[in-house]
């Protein structure tokens, strides 16, 4: 089975992008993800810690699409602060979000693959999804941590 068509830049670096056939590969192409990467040996890995969507100024966004870009946009900081540039969200590999109250907040889900699409461009990473009641914060509702490659 080939890896699939990704656009990702990490192909380059040695690392591959897997789905299963048939339905694996339509939710990957829908959701904008794969199920699994293999990652080259010797490979260096920056993590980056839980990020939420709290403004500078320590506000939460009222709306959920606002919070999640905010925690998008912190994550792509650190990576950036961990020494990537203006592409650093196209060399994740993989990512976490917990969602909280997502039960109240059905929007959280499409929130989410618009920006997966706007940060990740042609990498689709693995991601991995978690529902808790609540966060450090009652008024957040995501958080994001990720892990990329350090060319």
């Amino acid at each position: 089975m080939p890896p699939s068509t990704s656009t990702s830049k990490l192909g380059a670096h040695g690392f591959s992008f897997w789905n299963w056939p048939g339905a694996g590969e339509a939710a990957a192409e829908q959701m904008g993800l794969s199920h699994a990467v293999v990652i080259p040996a010797n490979a260096r890995t920056i993590v980056v810690g839980g990020q939420v969507g709290i403004r500078d100024d320590g506000k939460v966004p009222s709306s959920i699409e606002e919070e999640v870009l905010e925690a998008f946009d912190h994550v792509e900081r650190a990576l950036k602060a961990a020494g990537l540039k203006e592409d650093a969200w196209e060399f994740v590999y993989k990512v976490n979000v917990v969602f909280a109250d997502s039960e109240n907040h059905p929007e959280l889900g499409p929130s989410l693959g618009k920006a997966m699409q706007k940060y990740c461009k042609g990498t689709r990473p693995a991601v991995t999804g978690y529902t808790v009641q609540s966060l450090f914060m009652p008024s957040l509702h995501i958080e994001v941590e990720v892990q990329a490659f350090l060319p």
